[in-house]
C-alpha cells in the first residue's frame, strides 16, 4: 500500500468515525436539554409528582427498581424477538411465493389486505381464550402484528425486479439459485429491511399490549400494576424502558442491515 491510499484509507476512517459521533452526540444533546427543561418546568410550575414526575424521580428508580425492571425488560425483549423471528420466517417466504406465482398472488392477496384491515389488538383476549396465560398467546399476538408489514414488503421486493434481468442472467448461463442469490434477493433485501424495521417496532408494541392483556410478568405487566397503585414514578420507568427496548432492538436490525447490504452504507 502507497503512502496516498494509506493517507486516503485514514481519512475514510476518520470520517467514518466522525460521522458516527455527529449521528450520537446530536440526538443525545437535545435528549439532555429536554430533560434538563422538564425538570425545571416541574420545579418552577410545582407539577406534582402524582401527575407528571420530574426525571429524576423516574430515572432514579432505573437504581432503586433495577432488578424488577431488568427481569420485566427481559421478558419483553423474549417475546418481542421470539414473535418478530416466527413472523419473519413465515413472512418472508411466503412473499417470495406470492411475487412469484400470479396464482397466489391473485388468491391469496384479497385475504391478506381483509386480514390487515383487522385491527390486530382485539385478538388479545381471542389468543388468550386459545392459548391460555403465559408466552404462546403474547408470541402469538407479536408475531400476528409483525407479519402483516413483513409480508407486504416482502412482496414488493421480489416483485420489483425486471423480468428483462432474468433473462439477461439466463442467457449468461446462470441457473434458477444463482439467478436468485446474485439478482433477485440483493434487489428485495432494501425492501424487506424497511418491512422488518416496521415490524420490530410493531413487536414491542404487540408484546407490551399482550402484557396489558394477560401477563404475570414484562414490562406491560410492570407499568399495569405501577398504575394501579398510582406509582408514576415507575409508570414512567417502565415506559422508557419500553422505549430503550425499541431502540436496542431496531439498533441491531440497522447493524444487521448495514453488515448484509454494505453497498448501501453510505445511504
Amino acid at each position: 500500500m502507497t503512502v496516498n491510499e494509506l493517507a486516503g484509507a485514514k481519512g475514510a476512517v476518520r470520517m467514518h468515525m466522525a460521522n458516527g459521533v455527529e449521528r450520537i452526540v446530536a440526538p443525545a444533546l437535545v435528549l439532555i436539554v429536554f430533560l434538563v427543561a422538564w425538570q425545571s418546568s416541574s420545579a418552577w410550575f410545582g407539577i406534582p409528582n402524582y401527575l407528571l414526575p420530574a426525571p429524576t424521580d423516574f430515572l432514579s428508580r432505573f437504581v432503586t427498581d433495577r432488578n424488577a425492571i431488568a427481569y420485566h425488560f427481559a421478558a419483553t425483549g423474549y417475546v418481542a424477538v421470539f414473535g418478530f423471528v416466527i413472523a419473519t420466517l413465515i413472512a418472508v417466504p411466503l412473499g417470495l411465493a406470492i411475487a412469484s406465482y400470479s396464482s397466489l398472488r391473485r388468491s391469496l392477496l384479497p385475504l391478506i389486505v381483509f386480514f390487515e384491515v383487522i385491527p390486530k389488538t382485539i385478538t388479545a383476549p381471542l389468543l388468550i381464550v386459545w392459548f391460555g396465560f403465559g408466552f404462546p398467546p403474547r408470541i402469538a399476538l407479536t408475531a400476528v402484528l409483525t407479519f402483516f408489514p413483513i409480508l407486504v414488503n416482502s412482496i414488493a421486493g421480489f416483485s420489483a425486479i425486471n423480468p428483462r434481468l432474468h433473462l439477461i442472467t439466463k442467457s449468461m448461463g446462470a441457473n434458477s439459485w444463482q439467478s436468485f442469490r446474485l439478482l433477485r434477493l440483493p434487489a428485495a433485501m432494501p425492501f424487506i429491511f424497511s418491512g422488518l424495521k416496521i415490524g420490530m417496532v410493531y413487536a414491542v408494541i404487540g408484546s407490551i399490549v399482550a402484557e396489558f392483556v394477560g401477563a404475570n410478568e414484562g414490562l406491560g405487566y410492570l407499568i399495569l400494576t405501577a398504575s394501579s397503585y398510582m406509582d408514576m414514578a415507575l409508570m414512567f420507568a417502565g415506559i422508557i424502558a419500553t422505549a430503550v427496548l425499541g431502540t436496542v432492538l431496531t439498533g441491531v436490525l440497522l447493524g444487521l442491515e448495514k453488515w448484509m447490504m454494505p453497498w448501501r452504507s453510505n445511504q
